[in-house]
């Protein structure tokens, strides 16, 4: 994965369809891939276990679009447990977040 700021949210909605199809193309997750959250997090782990160093992953939501606030709480959890294992690995994982105008 490159440096680039990945974003959330597609045709003014952020939900665990879009949040799901942005972490497959980014991450470029395997024809296998599951849709869902577990598969998700299965596949990161593989790409938590090759950080060389300290990593920032960096994500964006545009301000405008429709939240369904639970699958961005599930997108968060994933993180967050993300985050948690990297440090258990003594790996150091950053999350951005930023929101942007769309304009």
């Amino acid at each position: 994965m490159n440096t680039q700021t990945i974003t959330l949210d597609e045709n003014g909605k952020l939900n665990k369809q879009t949040v799901l199809s942005s972490l497959r193309k980014t991450f470029s997750f395997p024809d296998y891939f599951g849709d869902n959250w577990d598969a998700a997090y299965d596949l990161l782990l593989d790409y938590v276990d090759e950080l060389a160093g300290p990593t920032t992953w960096r994500f964006s939501i545009n301000k405008a679009c429709d939240v369904n606030e639970a699958d961005l709480a599930a997108w968060a959890q994933l993180m967050t447990d993300l985050k948690s294992y990297a440090a258990s690995q003594g790996l150091e994982l950053q999350i951005v977040i930023q929101r942007d105008s769309g304009a």
